[in-house]
């Protein structure tokens, strides 16, 4: 089973946890929680290396971990690391809080939408985009914003799955397979 298979099934039961915890702002603990997780693997390469290492015991991961994180996580996000310790997937755990985010985001009706436009776009540009989109969507959009100048102009806009191309790169290759299927 691939990893990001994993991931998405890991975070998606946490979320399911955490939405029927009593405690109201404990999604958004989770999420904060799963961010320094994170940024500590991303940070303390001994750490991945040990938590990856096939001859350190379980026990002792989980010792390691609970030294680190104990007073600055919530107990369930704590449980749920020692789970995927427990069940030897400690290599998914920098995957889980993308997974869990976009879950939370999509609870709380936020869509993230990536946009790739040519050349820089003003403040009242994404402005009027993000109106735009969020109208389109039916949901509030987080726009997260590239530049790409072999787009040559216009922007492509990726929401999930689905890609509008509204660039001169993208016209100028429709218009290419246009004239090849006429001629």
């Amino acid at each position: 089973m691939r990893m990001t298979t994993l991931a998405r099934r890991y975070a998606g039961a946490l979320f399911e946890t955490a939405k029927q915890s009593d405690v109201i702002d404990v999604i958004d603990k989770i999420e904060s929680d799963l961010g320094l997780v994170s940024h500590s693997l991303e940070t303390m390469p001994k750490l991945v290396e040990a938590l990856n290492h096939p001859l350190i015991p379980r026990e002792r991961k989980k010792a390691i971990v609970s030294n680190i994180f104990k007073d600055k996580v919530q107990a369930v996000t704590m449980r749920f690391v020692e789970l995927v310790i427990d069940k030897r997937r400690e290599g998914i755990l920098p995957e889980i809080e993308p997974e869990y985010v976009r879950l939370a985001n999509e609870w709380r009706g936020i869509v993230s939408v990536a946009v790739t436009s040519a050349v820089p776009l003003s403040k009242d540009e994404v402005t009027a985009l993000k109106a735009r989109l969020d109208r389109f969507t039916g949901k509030r959009t987080d726009l997260e914003l590239q530049e790409d100048p072999d787009l040559i102009g216009g922007l492509t806009v990726r929401i999930g799955d689905t890609v509008m191309d509204g660039s001169v790169r993208g016209y100028l290759a429709s218009l290419r397979e246009q004239m090849r299927g006429n001629g």
